[in-house]
């Protein structure tokens, strides 16, 4: 299950970078169905990421994490990524919480500025896919 949150995370990074070049801010303003194309694959990205952590965490018997910030920190203890790995990771879920569940006021310099800040998804899913295709001990 891993290999396709890491297949899907791969295919909206592209999506999300096309949209850092193309996408303006005021774009997110004028056009709705931009926007709402652009907070989809936040959310899309920022799920993958987390269901990914999920499934390896669940692959390697690494615990039960309560929430999906708590997923990183489980992976930064085994030592699967690092600090500032995981604090980046942490802002991308606290991110897509927000998409989600819209329970504050969208920001949306913030919500245009994620698109320019796909590196740490980038290299975690090169991580998880190493990590998940090794074998279990």
């Amino acid at each position: 299950m891993g290999e396709a949150h890491l297949s899907m995370l791969l295919k909206t990074l592209a999506l999300l970078e096309r949209y850092a070049r193309e996408v303006k801010r005021s774009d997110l303003d004028a056009d709705w169905e931009v926007w709402l194309k652009v907070k989809a694959a936040l959310e899309m990205a920022g799920q993958c990421a987390i269901d990914a952590a999920l499934d390896l965490i669940s692959a390697r018997g690494l615990g039960t994490p309560q929430t999906y910030r708590e997923a990183f920190a489980v992976l930064a203890t085994h030592k699967v990524i690092d600090a500032t790995l995981l604090q980046e990771l942490q802002a991308w879920a606290g991110l897509r919480n927000v998409l989600v569940h819209m329970y504050t006021v969208l920001d949306l310099d913030r919500v245009h500025a994620a698109l320019a800040r796909t590196a740490p998804l980038r290299t975690f899913h090169a991580i998880l896919a190493k990590a998940l295709a090794k074998p279990l001990p």
